[in-house]
């Protein structure tokens, strides 16, 4: 038996659809079960010759610096590949001239919209290009040392899952 929708209830806050839904369970009693959607967002594996770019900022919510793989969220219409050569280069200034989707999923059972990761390559340095309320350090790393110094400190969504992705793929 499937589960089935009474009603669905929701907001925007911040910039954020949260809100819950009303559903029947199989067993005939319902049930309230919350929901939070971000923006689809990318976070982007971009490799330039034996290094990767990486991004190191302060997380206000973790309260520490936090070294990832550059990400944000998508504009609207955006597909995953524009949003990450976008993103790419404003929080790092390279401009990569391949891009592919590698994988999208959603981050949490409680979360209907997407993440993706895109890897980059053929890459060319240049100027960050911030948001007035960011602080972003370009980091580049040894591909052999990239898991490695990510782990090293706090991590996040944007850090591990891509560049094991990455991995698996055999492009890192």
């Amino acid at each position: 038996m499937e589960w089935k929708l009474h009603a669905r209830r929701g907001l925007s806050l911040l910039g954020h659809a949260v809100g819950y839904d009303t559903l029947e369970r199989p067993d005939g009693n319902r049930v309230r079960r919350g929901w939070f959607d971000p923006p689809d967002a990318v976070a982007i594996v971009a490799r330039t010759g034996d290094e990767l770019v990486l991004i190191e900022e302060y997380r206000p919510r973790l309260g520490e610096r936090v070294l990832s793989c550059p990400a944000g969220r998508m504009d609207p219409g955006e597909s995953y590949e524009s949003a990450a050569k976008r993103e790419l280069y404003e929080e790092t200034g390279y401009r990569a001239k391949h891009v592919e989707l590698l994988e999208t999923y959603y981050p949490a059972a409680g979360m209907r919209k997407q993440r993706a990761v895109v890897f980059a390559s053929d890459l060319t340095p240049g100027d960050q290009h911030l948001e007035a309320d960011e602080f972003i350090d370009v980091r580049t790393v040894p591909v052999e040392d990239a898991l490695d110094a990510v782990r090293a400190g706090p991590t996040c969504g944007w850090g591990l899952p891509p560049l094991l992705l990455a991995r698996e793929e055999g492009l890192i």
